[in-house]
């Protein structure tokens, strides 16, 4: 009876731990018979099992299983699991992690490519939907495929690792987690990842936490990769506006043009700074300067005739202001018609460029105070 003891308790553990890997022939077999409802029963007990869960043939198949589960045409079979297409990727990382020997590669690498794709798609969707936390997993299941693409295919599929952590960057602003969004911009600057929205995003971060200082390094660091950006070159104006400081500002853009005199952008900018502070010859000459360069830099032009009809409604409260017979009126009123005049051809300039309502409304009502009907007629 001694003897007998110890041979049934080998063999009831034999029996065991062969019923357990019985699983993953099951898994094998209920998935060339499309039986996926068992298929994933015996995934999902040969997930948990210490005789199984550490092996890479079963990590194989269970990613199989998941990944015949999110394409099925049936909704049945979709609505197995929510969560098919992350179980997927997961499964074929963990076999990856175990090959060793890379004994499963070639049957890995091709639907590898293709899983990670429907995770980023499902990460759109939860992102869409508010579920940030499942979108941030998608991601490090994303990135953590990332060294099991042998051929790229991932890559060419636009997911990289630097893309990946923009990905994150961006939801955990939608999440309202402003720690983790700033540790992600602040690794995306590092690498450096070229996406001006990085800053932009930062700065008006920045700004809604009333932290101007912070909001000026990330415009400084901007501009140093994208020193075109309009909104980085707004948002600094504005800011040094707003703190009374326009004649740093203008040493700034004056430094920045004799670096780069041929920046129509630059030239622009130091216009509305100049237009800003009552600076009328400042701002026409850098306006002017801007459009030199480039005849078709719409928001230079524009405000060229924004300038013009600026000074002729100045000249014309002038006019008006003076008593009736005053010597005085005749030099006004021409003055006033002169700048509405160069208003209008820039305004002119402006609308053929960008069929824009409101310039159409501001010609005609030039036009019809200078008497100009026939032209009035065109911008009716």
């Amino acid at each position: 009876m001694k003897k007998i003891l110890p041979l049934l308790l080998f063999l009831n553990i034999s029996f065991f731990v062969f019923g357990q890997s019985i699983q993953v022939q099951n898994m094998a077999a209920y998935l060339r018979n499309k039986e996926l409802a068992k298929a994933k029963t015996s995934a999902d007990a040969a997930e948990v099992h210490e005789n199984t869960k550490n092996s890479a043939k079963m990590w194989l198949f269970r990613g199989k299983v998941y990944q015949a589960i999110y394409s099925d045409t049936s909704e049945a079979i979709r609505k197995l699991d929510s969560e098919s297409e992350e179980k997927a990727l997961d499964a074929y990382i963990n076999c990856m992690k175990l090959d060793k020997e890379l004994f499963y590669k070639d049957e890995v690498k091709g639907p590898l490519i293709g899983v990670t794709a429907a995770v980023s798609n499902k990460a759109n969707y939860y992102k869409q939907t508010k579920q940030f936390d499942k979108a941030l997993r998608c991601y490090d299941l994303m990135e953590a495929s990332l060294p099991y693409d042998f051929d790229q295919g991932i890559k060419r599929n636009n997911i990289t690792k630097e893309k990946v952590a923009f990905y994150k960057f961006e939801t955990y602003q939608l999440a309202g987690n402003p720690e983790k969004t700033k540790e992600y911009a602040d690794k995306l600057i590092a690498i450096p990842y070229k996406d001006p929205r990085v800053f932009t995003d930062m700065v008006r971060i920045s700004l809604q936490k009333k932290d101007t200082t912070m909001a000026i390094t990330y415009i400084e660091k901007g501009r140093t990769m994208f020193e075109d950006n309009m909104d980085l070159i707004t948002s600094e104006l504005d800011i040094y506006i707003a703190r009374k400081k326009t004649d740093v500002l203008k040493n700034k853009l004056t430094t920045a043009i004799e670096v780069s005199p041929d920046n129509e952008i630059l030239h622009f900018v130091l216009a509305n700074l100049y237009k800003g502070t009552n600076q009328f010859a400042d701002a026409e000459k850098e306006y002017l300067k801007a459009v030199e360069i480039r005849p078709d830099y719409e928001p230079a032009v524009y405000n060229l005739g924004v300038l013009y009809y600026s000074a002729g409604k100045e000249w014309n409260d002038k006019l008006n202001a003076l008593p009736l017979k005053d010597p005085k009126t005749k030099e006004y009123e021409t003055k006033s018609n002169d700048y509405f005049k160069k208003a209008i051809g820039y305004f002119e300039s402006s609308y053929e460029m960008t069929k824009d309502k409101k310039t159409k409304q501001i010609l005609r009502q030039l036009c019809l105070r200078l008497g100009e009907t026939e032209k009035a007629e065109k911008y009716k």
